[in-house]
C-alpha cells in the first residue's frame, strides 16, 4: 500500500503545472487558496491528475469520486485519523494524510486539560473561598502516554518543564527524547495503577478500539485522570457516563 504521511505531489507533477482538484464543494475556501499558493492549477475532477479532499467525515463520497475518476495519481486526505478512508485505499495511486500537522495545537490542548483537570480549576471557580485544596500537581506526575507519534513528541516537550516522569506505550518501543520509559502495548495494565495521568494519543485501530473501558478504569487510582485526545471509540463511552 503505497501511504505515505507528508502532503507532497509526485514527482513528475512539478510546480505551476499540477492540475489538482478539491472535493467536495463545500471544502473550506483556504485550501483552495493553499493549492493556489503552491502553484497549482484548480481544475474539475475529471481533469485533474491529483485530488485533496476536504471533508474528514465524507469517506463515502470521496469513494464515490473516485469510482467515477479513476485518473487521479495522488489523493491528499485531510486529518491524521483515516481510519473511516481505509476501505478506499489502493495501491494504483500515492495517498497522503495530515499526519503531524495538527501534532502542536492537539499537545496544546492536552496540556490544558491536564492542568485544568488536576488544578481542579473548573471546582474552583464554582466557589467563593478556596478552604478545601480539591486539586493536586502535575508537577513530578508520573504520566502515561499512549501513542508514540507527533502528538506525543511535542507533549513530551511540553511535559518537561514540569519534571514528569513520562512512560510511553506504543507498538513498536523504540527510545524517544524526553521519555524515561518506552513499552509495548502489553505492559499498560502494569503501568495503570501508579499512573496519576494517561494520555491517548494513539491511532484508532481494530486493536485500541475500546482499549479503556471499565477494566482498565478499575485499575487506575482514583485521583487519577485520563486525556483522550485520539478517537472518542477508544474508550467505552458507556463505562464512563
Amino acid at each position: 500500500m503505497a501511504h505515505q504521511s507528508r502532503a507532497v505531489a509526485p514527482r513528475s507533477a512539478g510546480p505551476g503545472s499540477s492540475r489538482i482538484a478539491v472535493g467536495p464543494a463545500k471544502t473550506p475556501e483556504w485550501i483552495r487558496d493553499a493549492v493556489r499558493a503552491a502553484g497549482c492549477t484548480l481544475v474539475d475532477y475529471a481533469d485533474a491528475d491529483a485530488l485533496v479532499w476536504g471533508d474528514p467525515r465524507g469517506a463515502d463520497a470521496l469513494g464515490e469520486v473516485m469510482r467515477t475518476h479513476q485518473q487521479f495519481r495522488w489523493v491528499q486526505l485531510p486529518f491524521a485519523g483515516i481510519e473511516n478512508f481505509v476501505p478506499h485505499l489502493d495501491d494504483r495511486r500515492v495517498w497522503t494524510s495530515g499526519k503531524g500537522v495538527y501534532a502542536e495545537p492537539v499537545a496544546e490542548l492536552c496540556m490544558a486539560f491536564l492542568l485544568g483537570g488536576m488544578r481542579h480549576v473548573i471546582g474552583y471557580s464554582r466557589v467563593r473561598e478556596w478552604t478545601v485544596d480539591h486539586g493536586r500537581y502535575l508537577l513530578g506526575g508520573n504520566i502515561v502516554i499512549v501513542g508514540g507519534g507527533g502528538i506525543t513528541t511535542s507533549l513530551v516537550r511540553m511535559l518537561q518543564g514540569f519534571n514528569t516522569h513520562i512512560t510511553v506505550v506504543r507498538r513498536h518501543p523504540a527510545p524517544m527524547p524526553g521519555v524515561q520509559r518506552v513499552v509495548g502495548q502489553s505492559e499498560l495494565h502494569s503501568l495503570l495503577p501508579t499512573a496519576d495521568a494517561v494520555v491517548l494519543a494513539c491511532a484508532l485501530t481494530p486493536e485500541t478500539e475500546g482499549m479503556f473501558s471499565a477494566r482498565e478504569f478499575a485499575m487506575m487510582k482514583r485521583d487519577a485522570w485520563i486525556v483522550n485526545v485520539g478517537r472518542g471509540r477508544l474508550i467505552v463511552t458507556d463505562h464512563i457516563v
